[in-house]
């Protein structure tokens, strides 16, 4: 891929509850530190929006039994788990704005047999506009909460919204956009069924972001593809989706960055970090790949070479093992919430994130997201603010706003890592 220069178990609900709330037309700003902590919840649904018609857009989530809390606190004495999923529709350009909301309520009975329940919920949307959609889901019985953020853009005539993957085998929707070897999938578009599709690809060739104290964004330019074909959808064939990279499809053979949408293999395990490339590469923000080869008497990047590099920062086995860990957690975190065209360890969300952690504060609105590192509360701390950039790809891509930053701590960071240090910011 070329680059140009740098610039500055199906089962369905069996008791659906209804409620309706719109008495709130705003809200006021706060603090979604939490939304990127996995620990700050006990449940972590998967969840992915269709649009469903010119009008509406389709809430599809997945959540898993083994997450719930199961009890017999409820008239009928038998072991429910209670869910409550609330959302919040916002114009884009006006977060403080809810356009619409709701709240359902659902009962699973436990059965050994199921490892996972499929909620769908139909939300207003109209082609013309963009909308912040907020979803929250609780497990009453715990009173666990997970916040999760979605961006619908209705503005393109087709985009990752209009088409939704479904697994030939068991006819489900596929809720993440990832190529796997043993995922044979169809395409599924409201508005027309499709035979054939033209595919233009991007191989998994993209750059890692500067330091956060340089002022250049890496732009990256998909003018090219490096190879396209027609692809039949009664046959589809995974060896020609075997290559890591970006899978854009289009309807007419001529590449159109404003009419398609995409599909990505990142690796079978994505977005777990398991080969010694896996590894390796994020390390990039420590020290160089060749470093890594260095530590293997082979010369070749190997798991052992790996953890020869983490052994020698912390000189204690014990020590150096807390230090893998919690790099690659937050790496494997990294790409579960920040991968947009690229793996999301790569992404300038994914760097601050790996060195960094968690954020004290984070804001967010429309088109920005705003993090601050002031564990004491005192003075202005370190502010990263993340700009939304429309990608024809994904929509999830955030830049750097390396302009507006005053302080990183980026070298005290790095430092702390060499010494053997994990940085943490939150109390």
């Amino acid at each position: 891929m070329k680059k140009i220069m740098k610039y500055g178990l199906l089962v369905f609900i069996s008791i659906i509850l209804f409620s309706c709330n719109t008495s709130r037309n705003t809200i006021s700003p706060r603090n979604f530190e939490q939304i990127y902590n996995p620990a700050s919840s006990s449940v972590h649904p998967e969840i992915a929006v269709y649009n469903s018609s010119d009008t509406s857009s389709l809430i599809v989530e997945k959540i898993y039994s083994k997450e719930l809390l199961f009890n017999k606190a409820n008239s009928d004495n038998k072991l429910l788990a209670r869910v409550k999923v609330t959302y919040n529709l916002y114009d884009i350009d006006n977060k403080h704005a809810i356009i619409d909301s709701s709240t359902m309520t659902y009962k699973f009975e436990k059965d050994s047999k199921v490892s996972y329940h499929i909620i769908e919920i139909p939300v207003y949307s109209r082609i013309g506009n963009t909308y912040i959609l907020e979803i929250i889901t609780s497990d009453l019985n715990r009173k666990s909460h997970q916040y999760t953020f979605c961006r619908v853009n209705r503005n393109k005539e087709l985009s990752n919204l209009d088409v939704s993957a479904i697994n030939k085998s068991n006819g489900e929707i596929i809720l993440d956009p990832y190529i796997k070897t043993q995922r044979e999938f169809l395409l599924k578009n409201y508005k027309k069924d499709y035979d054939s599709l033209f595919v233009h690809f991007y191989s998994n060739d993209f750059t890692t972001p500067d330091p956060p104290f340089m002022e250049d964004t890496v732009i990256e330019e998909f003018e090219t593809p490096d190879t396209n074909w027609v692809c039949y959808l009664d046959s589809v064939k995974y060896q020609n989706f075997s290559a890591e990279g970006i899978y854009y499809f289009t309807e007419t053979e001529q590449l159109d960055l404003e009419k398609g949408f995409s599909l990505f293999n990142f690796g079978e395990r994505f977005p777990l970090v398991q080969t010694p490339t896996d590894l390796a590469k994020p390390i990039v923000y420590l020290d160089s790949l060749d470093l890594i080869q260095r530590n293997d008497s082979t010369g070749k990047l190997t798991k052992l070479s790996v953890d020869n590099y983490w052994l020698g920062k912390a000189n204690n086995m014990d020590k150096s093992r807390e230090l893998l860990k919690i790099y690659y957690n937050r790496v494997m975190f990294a790409n579960m919430y920040f991968t947009s065209y690229k793996e999301g360890w790569q992404t300038d969300r994914g760097m601050i994130y790996i060195i960094y952690g968690l954020p004290d504060y984070l804001f967010k609105s429309g088109n920005e997201e705003r993090w601050i590192y002031n564990p004491e509360g005192t003075g202005p701390g370190i502010t990263f603010i993340f700009k939304h950039i429309q990608s024809p790809f994904s929509s999830n891509h955030y830049i750097l706003d390396r302009e507006k930053l005053k302080a990183t701590g980026w070298y005290d960071a790095i430092k702390m890592w060499e010494k053997g240090e994990v940085l943490y910011f939150q109390n």
